[in-house]
């Protein structure tokens, strides 16, 4: 019997024979002749909708600390601070005079109290209407800061008026008469009227004199002075020009503008502080605090909420000065009516 021939060896290069049946498999491996177990479904690696939801959540507050830390550092490396300011009104309030000159003086006080000023009143005698405002000051249209008094001018009668008379005294008689009747006559004094100030002033000359000196002299002469600090070769204080030649007429108690030395060294300037409404003492504790010194004329007034009380000054405040000059101020002093 023939034996089949042997098969030819495999070559070099062929795969080995596998010892025991197994299959190679992309999804499974039989191993010694037993199927595995069926593979289970593949695991879900896919994110849940729950979870999404955190992590949008936290991305959420992660970029609002990063805003919030922006905005708190920015400025850091400048070395800034952001500082808010709130502004408030330290100074007077300026308003502007209004015109009273023809006005009745009840009309003209009504407008000053609008105007937030106080009001002053002057009888002068006058070819006007009585009660008729013929002149002011300061005058129309100047600025000046709120609460300041303004003096008018009112037109006033020269003869004593019937019914400015009062009965201030009454005498009793007993007189018997051929009658027989008692009779009791009556003796009446009158009152003297409150003196009439003059209409007009005459300036005087007070250029070259020291500040004091010229706002003492303005006063009794009937002139309000008004101070203007200019650059000058004499001593601070010295009176340099006056607005008005001397022997000028001009309305009573109206400003004039003198021109005044801030000093041949004048270097460091001073703000001149507001005073009105304020007492003597408060005032002139006001005025050294700047650097300034306060030189004071007594303003007649009608209101005793004014007396005693700083009603104008010059210069206004808020102004600039050099350092140690004078403000002047108008104090209220009561005048009886």
């Amino acid at each position: 019997m023939t034996q089949p021939p042997e098969p030819p060896p495999p070559p070099d290069d062929a795969w080995p024979t596998p010892d025991e049946p197994t299959v190679v498999s992309s999804r499974e491996t039989i191993v010694d002749g037993t199927p595995p177990e069926p593979a289970g479904p593949p695991p879900d690696r896919r994110i849940g909708a729950g979870m999404l939801l955190a992590l949008g959540a936290l991305a959420l507050v992660a970029a609002g600390i990063a805003i919030a830390w922006y905005l708190t550092h920015r400025d850091d490396d400048n070395g800034t601070t952001t500082v808010t300011t709130v502004q408030t009104a330290t100074a007077a309030t300026q308003v502007a005079v209004p015109d009273l000159v023809g006005k009745p003086f009840t009309e003209a006080q009504a407008t000053l109290d609008a105007a937030g000023l106080h009001t002053s009143k002057r009888a002068v005698r006058s070819v006007k209407q009585a009660g008729t405002v013929i002149d002011q000051s300061p005058g129309a249209g100047e600025s000046v800061p709120k609460g300041s008094t303004v003096t008018i001018s009112v037109a006033s009668v020269t003869s004593t008026s019937p019914s400015t008379t009062t009965e201030d005294e009454t005498t009793t008689e007993a007189t018997t008469t051929n009658e027989a009747t008692t009779t009791a006559p009556t003796t009446t004094t009158t009152a003297a009227p409150a003196p009439v100030e003059p209409a007009t002033a005459t300036m005087p000359d007070v250029t070259g004199q020291t500040e004091q000196a010229a706002v003492t002299a303005m006063s009794k002469a009937g002139v309000l002075a008004s101070l203007a600090f200019v650059p000058g070769d004499d001593p601070l204080g010295t009176v340099l020009q006056q607005a008005k030649a001397a022997g000028t007429t001009v309305p009573f108690h109206s400003h004039v503008q003198i021109n005044v030395s801030k000093g041949p060294n004048a270097s460091t300037e001073a703000t001149v502080p507001s005073t009105i409404g304020k007492t003597l003492d408060e005032a002139v504790a006001t005025v050294n605090g700047a650097n300034l010194r306060l030189i004071y004329v007594k303003f007649p007034v009608t209101s005793q909420s004014q007396a005693g009380k700083v009603v104008q000054q010059s210069p206004l405040g808020g102004g600039k000065v050099p350092e140690n000059a004078q403000v002047l101020v108008y104090l209220g002093a009561l005048q009886k009516q």
